[in-house]
């Protein structure tokens, strides 16, 4: 085996090493900066080793862009502010997403105060909306019968994200709520656009949905829709 592949060409291998790596990035930010990595160190190949402007060209071009996204980054996640609901729903069930990016999640939703009687899904029906419930009390009813109420700080229609979509219960609203509600051919749309964002969103209501299972065997009752 020529040793000369390896040593002589070392930088070129740590450009693509360090670009694969990118690719096991899951948050953005290390994506970025792998990518930089990657270029910087093409650069060196390309310029000391092969004498190839174009490539040096091209690796810089790569690196300004990497660092302008960067930029965006940070100036977006400076500029993002909450509400006191807003950071309750970001700290319970969104702690891995950053201020920019939640800040758009939220924004693709709206925030509503639903009286009494309001039917946030329908058993055995697609529900249109995905409902973080921040405050007030929801019934939840199976076949008919009471199964529990749920209070704040969990989601109403999460079990229709999975499987046919249909809700596995009905939920009403029984005391004044504070909601945040976003619809379903949003998040259907995101799941392609932003496939970062939608992994934190189903971390979440994995996690909500653990909770409920945890209050299920402490009581005996069921889980939410």
């Amino acid at each position: 085996m020529d040793l000369s592949f390896i040593t002589e060409g070392w930088a070129g291998h740590l450009s693509y090493l360090l670009l694969v790596l990118s690719m096991l990035m899951r948050r953005m930010l290390w994506l970025r900066l792998f990518v930089i990595a990657s270029a910087l160190a093409g650069i060196a190949f390309d310029f000391f080793w092969l004498n190839n402007p174009v490539g040096v060209f091209w690796q810089t071009l790569l690196v300004l862009v990497n660092l302008a996204e960067l930029f965006i980054l940070w100036r977006n996640d400076r500029r993002a502010s909450f509400s006191a609901e807003e950071k309750r729903f970001r700290d319970t069930l969104l702690p891995g997403l950053s201020p920019g990016r939640t800040r758009r999640f939220l924004d693709l939703g709206r925030w509503e105060t639903l009286t009494p009687g309001t039917v946030l899904t329908c058993e055995e029906h697609p529900p249109d909306f995905l409902t973080y419930l921040d405050d007030g009390e929801v019934r939840i009813e199976a076949h008919g019968r009471l199964v529990r109420v749920v209070t704040g700080g969990h989601f109403i229609g999460e079990m229709s994200m999975m499987g046919d979509g249909r809700a596995v219960a009905t939920a009403t609203v029984q005391t004044r709520v504070r909601a945040w509600r976003i619809e379903r051919v949003k998040l259907a749309r995101l799941r392609e656009t932003a496939p970062t964002t939608m992994s934190v969103l189903e971390l979440g209501i994995a996690r909500d949905m653990r909770a409920k299972l945890v209050f299920q065997n402490a009581s005996g009752q069921v889980g939410g829709p």
